[in-house]
């Protein structure tokens, strides 16, 4: 065991500044794989991208400075237990989820603890799941206005990633108030400037459920850790707000793919029968499509890592 944890050899040895070192010298090199990574991904991306790759090297630095502060799990682990920790099965959080900026819970249902689990995604793999969606980004975001919005947006990381790199009108919603003000103080330190056109990042403390995405074009499900009921009341407001041809990206996917477009759902409840589903692909395959009905169809299944796992699957979704 000592081998797979730096510095777990120097504890057991009784050295804990040695174990500390060691610690610090892995989370460095790792930090730095992750700029070069970076790098390299915006290096490659197609001529004329506004992307900001100052902006994004120093946000990448300060929000993993952050995160690696005991002081910011500590608060974070403090929120949590006092906003949630009583929240149990059959509990409306609707006073657990009063944020400093209005956003309340809907009340419907109790949070559980799992919902907070913390971990981030790296640039890399952020870009990586896009390109698989091919031109379907390009066209989900190709009327002006169109936003990306990120659901469960912690730090900022993944609202950042879009504001920097396409110059995207970019909205993060998180109902931490912990988490949402460190994305606030580091988007205020980044280096102003961006081509004429681009727009600046925003971040809402509140409640997901009760966030308008009519507007958006692209939205990205922090969804790891969610509880179904949480993973199902956002799909199916998904189906009934996006417009056609926006897209999803889901870590989960699970609640997505069987979400029914709002007009058949209303139809299967009129006539007191289940509307008929068709078959759809098989969760590996691009471009697999929906069932008949669906709300959602498939177009691509990646797989690329996370602070948590190697092979995190991310699937990508449009409106039908």
């Amino acid at each position: 065991m000592a081998e797979d944890l730096p510095g777990l050899e120097a504890l057991e040895e009784g050295c804990p500044s040695e174990l500390a070192a060691r610690v610090r010298a892995a989370r460095a090199a790792k930090l730095e794989a992750d700029v070069a990574a970076m790098q390299r991904a915006a290096a490659g991306l197609p001529p004329g991208t506004p992307v900001r790759c100052a902006a994004l090297e120093a946000a990448v630095r300060e929000l993993a400075a952050r995160e690696q502060r005991l002081g910011f799990h500590a608060r974070l682990a403090a929120e949590v237990a006092e906003r949630f920790g009583t929240c149990g099965a059959g509990e409306g959080a609707a006073g657990a989820m009063r944020s400093p900026n209005g956003g309340n819970s809907t009340g419907q249902l109790p949070y559980s603890l799992d919902n907070f689990a913390y971990g981030s995604t790296p640039y890399a793999t952020w870009l990586k799941v896009l390109s698989a969606a091919g031109d379907a980004v390009e066209a989900a975001m190709a009327t002006a206005g169109r936003e990306y919005v990120v659901w469960g947006s912690s730090c900022g990381w993944l609202v950042l990633y879009g504001a920097l790199t396409y110059g995207w009108r970019s909205r993060g919603v998180e109902i931490l108030a912990c988490l949402h003000e460190t994305a606030v103080q580091v988007a205020a330190q980044l280096p102003a400037g961006g081509p004429p056109g681009s727009a600046a990042a925003s971040f809402r403390c509140g409640d997901l459920l009760l966030d308008d995405v009519s507007g958006a074009g692209l939205v990205l499900l922090a969804d790891q850790c969610w509880d179904p009921q949480l993973a199902a009341a956002a799909a199916a407001k998904l189906g009934r707000e996006l417009l056609q041809g926006a897209l999803c990206v889901s870590y989960s996917g699970a609640a997505l793919e069987t979400v029914m477009a709002p007009e058949v759902a209303e139809a299967g409840s009129v006539s007191g029968g289940e509307p008929r589903e068709g078959m759809g692909g098989g969760a590996d395959e691009v471009g697999s499509g929906g069932g008949k009905g669906r709300a959602f169809e498939e177009v691509a299944v990646v797989r690329a890592p996370v602070s948590w796992a190697e092979a995190q699957p991310f699937r990508v979704f449009r409106r039908l």
